[in-house]
């Protein structure tokens, strides 16, 4: 099977790259401020509101770290109950974690209602694991237009698979500005889809600068289509370094025609241990090959 064949391949996987959510909170300032969409009336309470909850939030991040979650738990919820905006996703977190999905619903609401990203992100990526892609895109717009980066890239994801490229193009490279890796990645995908090898050379090369192993491995691929067998070999090379399984198989393509049937047969192996159905049986393929030509 050719490279070409090998990268649709890849590209396909990219479209399930991407976690919906991460597995943990990613508040990431313990002492947030109102923002547009931010119920500032939580923040404007005399008595000491502000200090209460940030207090409460500290306690629970420190407790999370300890794992004590329960105890963590009752601080988040404090820290919510006094406006806290990370408070609220970080308690959505727990309570989605434990299997509490209608609370968790609700507390990332009242986080993405104080402007929190992360707690857009999260009711996004709840509510695309529940079908309901409408809401989902909608959370995901609102985080991305706050400034997270993987919002930005689930959001790219959706609008891909509902047909509006363009709109995915956009949100792709919004992503990837903001140093996105996976982003980078769909990107590239999407350009060579749209046959921009240019423009996917460059998206692939950014993921892969990022340490994208599948990007590695695209961006081999339109190397050594345009000629660049040094550069393509070092990209495989990468992607291979990093447990890519298709990356190893074109390293071992590249190297079988080459003539370093040594190198050759240790890359399919390499390809064969981590593929799976398809990719897998090319690798096993190729050695029976490779050994009856020896």
């Amino acid at each position: 099977m050719g490279l070409v064949a090998l990268r649709g391949a890849v590209a396909e996987r990219r479209r399930h790259a991407q976690s919906p959510k991460p597995p943990q909170a990613r508040a990431s300032d313990p002492n947030p401020q109102p923002t547009n969409g931010t119920d500032s009336r939580a923040y404007d309470d005399a008595g000491g509101r502000i200090a209460e909850a940030i207090a409460a939030f500290e306690l629970g991040a420190e407790l999370a770290q300890k794992n004590d979650l329960a105890e963590a738990e009752t601080a988040f919820r404090r820290a919510d109950e006094h406006g806290h905006p990370s408070g609220a996703t970080n308690l959505g977190v727990l309570l989605e974690q434990r299997g509490d999905l209608a609370g968790a619903e609700a507390a990332y609401r009242r986080a993405d209602e104080r402007g929190d990203a992360t707690g857009a992100f999260n009711l996004g990526g709840l509510l695309a694991e529940r079908q309901d892609l409408a809401g989902a895109e909608a959370a995901y717009r609102r985080a991305d237009e706050r400034g997270d980066a993987t919002a930005a890239a689930n959001l790219g994801l959706l609008l891909e698979q509902r047909g509006d490229l363009d709109s995915a193009e956009a949100a792709y490279r919004r992503a990837d500005e903001r140093g996105d890796a996976t982003a980078a990645f769909s990107l590239g995908g999407l350009l060579a889809e749209r046959n921009d090898l240019a423009g996917a050379e460059t998206a692939f090369r950014h993921a892969d600068e990022r340490g994208h192993a599948s990007a590695a491995s695209n961006l081999g691929v339109l190397l050594e289509e345009s000629g660049d067998v040094a550069g393509a070999e070092a990209a495989y090379r990468r992607a291979d370094e990093r447990g890519d399984a298709n990356g190893a198989f074109n390293l071992g393509e590249l190297l079988a025609h080459h003539n370093d049937v040594s190198g050759a047969e240790a890359a399919y192996r390499r390809a064969y241990q981590r593929g799976d159905g398809e990719l897998s049986e090319m690798a096993e393929a190729a050695l029976i090959n490779l050994h009856q030509h020896r």
